[in-house]
């Protein structure tokens, strides 16, 4: 009896050390499981994002300057703080604008300041991590459009192209 004791407490102390590493595989498993799942999700999510990004980009440019594009004109360079409340981050960008038609038949040449004034704002409004993605900078690429196009009344900006673009 004391044999088929010591056999049954051997034998218990294997099957429960067998369960506990199932257990433990079997948890593994469903961790990475929903990790990954998380991922594949986030990442494709990411992913149409930058599609539809680059889709109406193109869209947006193709339409602009069809074969040939507009005169460019360049405002002078930016060197603003940036939002960032942690550090005290710089940026200083370039920026060059397409005209939808030739700038004598625009009113660019007076709504320079105006246009200066309301990316002066936008930009100083920016946090760094934002800036340092391409998305966000083609967020903030369709932000300037906008915004510089709200101040023209006569003519449009057709593109916005970032000559210099420097964090520090």
């Amino acid at each position: 009896m004391a044999e088929d004791q010591n056999a049954d407490e051997s034998g218990g102390g294997g099957g429960s050390s067998k369960k506990l590493m199932i257990l433990i595989i079997l948890a593994i498993a469903v961790l990475g499981a929903g990790g990954g799942a998380a991922w594949f999700m986030m990442g494709s999510g990411e992913e149409e994002e930058t599609h539809t990004t680059e889709k109406k980009y193109e869209k947006d440019s193709g339409e602009a300057h069809g074969d040939e594009p507009g005169p460019i004109v360049e405002l002078d360079p930016f060197v603003l703080n940036l939002a960032d409340r942690e550090e005290l981050r710089y940026l200083k960008i370039s920026i060059k604008l397409e005209l939808d038609r030739p700038e004598e038949q625009t009113d660019y040449p007076v709504k320079v300041p105006a246009i200066r004034d309301a990316l002066l704002v936008l930009l100083s409004s920016k946090d760094s991590h934002l800036l340092r993605t391409t998305n966000g900078k083609r967020r903030v690429r369709d932000e300037i459009l906008s915004r510089a196009n709200g101040v023209m009344n006569k003519g449009k900006i057709a593109n916005v192209f970032f000559t210099d673009f420097v964090i520090q």
